[in-house]
């Protein structure tokens, strides 16, 4: 071996840990690295073992610096912390953005939005529907792409997110055809409009998994500019041809989903022509791939069925006077969908605020020695409380600031119903905007199913204790059962980060 060679592998070797006590432990790096026997015979030893006792003498008469060490368990640069920031608001974003600015045109100009309740009814359970049927696969996306782009191999990234979008889409028109039968077996909404909702909830379906995607890609700051692009190009339409807004409704998420699959091809091409070397990486089995992603799509379609699940009880409890199988009181919408959208931006504001604490972990079970364990978990608590308080204050500013903001547009004064709406409604996404951050990091020390149980028991209180208020005391009552099932979730998922934290050195290890 040179010395070049040498000195390369001996900073490999530094800056991949900070304290090595074990030459079999430089082994194990040194084939992390790629490097195998035959590489260790091109550098003149015998194997791979050889080499490690080689290096691991190096780095014994040249240990690491404890300024080096601390150098690199520094945080972030500025620029990286701003990306890592952007990468994690955009998936959420995803979903604030569209729903900004419906609650805007709603309080703006309630008559560009306004359809026949019917159709109402129809287009609103097709995006309820598209979003908890695609939940889970909007995970698994997220998932597996991160992992592959981590490793530097998009082109598996490429094949691993089609498969699965290719899988989604083919549930989804398996659910478009039993969702058409059933409604039209039960006689829930006209043939028309389940023709129509049906295309809605196609194009949902495939727009929520392809901003998954591009959010994996390390473009997610493309999904605003194609909403934006989308939302333009429907007003121009309305002023040039006058169509109905039925149509547009349905026209708009058509058109985003062409703008965001030409996003992934382009994102797409471009990462494999700046890793050429990919395109000859062995693809996983299909079969261990899927079962190892199979705990994400419960939790995604769990998660998402919690979100909705006061909405279909609200939306269920219609009088049947009306003649209308499902719609959801306006009053009720108005309340929640603000509470809603406060819960949405505070969620990426979560996602960006679990990496910072899960990075701030890592780091200092890298730096602190096994015996400073009672240290490390003070560091996490006190670490663990002021994110739990960002959480909190950001929550209750943005939903104050949206309900200020859209009470000053509309010159009504809001209704009661609206106010217990939103109240009971706002606790409820507050304590669940602090659960995310605990689901977070459970999800991230492989304790998945412990999240997926509680947002499952959290489904289960939602559903029946707002189904029966909503029809014993009316439609705004179904957000109690929001408010029940977030304690549930909250409930479980805090005493089980409870338990990780009292012991974060086995967490981490296991992890």
């Amino acid at each position: 071996m040179n010395h070049k060679e040498d000195k390369v592998l001996l900073m490999d070797a530094q800056e991949s840990t900070a304290q090595v006590v074990h030459a079999r432990e430089v082994a194990a790096l040194i084939e992390s690295l790629g490097h195998t026997d035959r590489s260790a015979r091109e550098w003149g030893f015998p194997d791979i073992f050889s080499l490690a006792e080689h290096l691991f003498a190096r780095l014994q008469q040249n240990p690491v610096p404890d300024q080096r060490v601390g150098q690199k368990g520094e945080r972030l640069s500025l620029w990286e912390e701003t990306r890592c920031a952007l990468r994690k608001f955009s998936l959420s974003l995803a979903y604030a953005i569209p729903w900004m600015v419906m609650l805007t045109l709603e309080y703006l100009r309630p008559d560009a939005l306004r359809v026949s309740p019917e159709i109402g009814g129809a287009l609103s359970l097709s995006l309820i529907g598209s979003l908890i049927t695609t939940g889970g696969f909007v995970q698994m996306i997220f998932r597996s792409g991160n992992f592959y782009y981590g490793l530097k191999e998009p082109v598996l990234a490429h094949r691993t997110y089609m498969s699965l979008v290719n899988i989604g889409l083919t549930t989804t028109l398996f659910l478009t055809l039993l969702g058409i039968m059933v409604g039209s077996y039960f006689h829930l909404f006209a043939g028309n409009y389940l023709v129509l909702a049906a295309i809605n909830y196609l194009a949902l379906s495939l727009l929520w998994m392809l901003c998954a995607v591009l959010s994996v890609q390390g473009i997610g700051w493309s999904i605003p500019v194609i909403f934006f692009l989308s939302i333009l190009t429907i007003g121009l339409i309305k002023i040039l041809l006058n169509l109905g807004t039925t149509i547009l409704l349905i026209l708009c998420p058509s058109l985003a989903v062409g703008l965001a699959l030409g996003c992934v091809l382009a994102g797409s091409y471009h990462a494999e022509k700046k890793h050429p070397e990919s395109k000859y990486s062995a693809r996983p089995r299909g079969g261990v791939m899927l079962i190892s992603l199979v705990q994400f799509y419960v939790y995604g379609t769990v998660y998402f069925s919690f979100l909705f699940a006061d909405r279909l009880t609200a939306g269920s409890a219609v009088p049947w006077v009306s003649g209308l199988s499902f719609g959801i009181d306006a009053a009720y919408k108005k309340g929640t969908d603000l509470v809603l959208l406060a819960f949405l931006i505070t969620a990426a504001l979560v996602e960006y605020l679990a990496d910072s604490f899960l990075r701030f972990w890592r780091r200092l079970a890298a730096e602190l020695p096994q015996a400073a364990s009672d240290q490390l978990i003070v560091s996490l608590w006190k670490r663990h409380s002021k994110s739990m308080l960002a959480i909190f204050t950001a929550f209750v500013v943005i939903s104050l600031s949206a309900w200020f903001a859209f009470s000053r547009l509309s010159s009504l004064a809001p209704a009661p119903r609206l106010l217990e709406t939103a109240v009971l409604g706002g606790l409820g996404y507050l304590m669940l905007s602090v659960a995310l951050l605990e689901i977070i990091i459970l999800a991230s020390v492989n304790a998945i199913s412990t999240a997926s149980l509680a947002f499952a028991l959290g489904v289960a209180v939602n559903l029946l204790t707002g189904y029966g208020l909503s029809h014993l005391c009316g439609a705004q009552y179904a957000a109690v059962g929001l408010l029940a099932g977030s304690a549930v979730v909250l409930w479980i998922s805090n005493a089980a980060v409870r338990r990780v934290l009292r012991h974060p050195d086995y967490h981490y290890s296991i992890s």
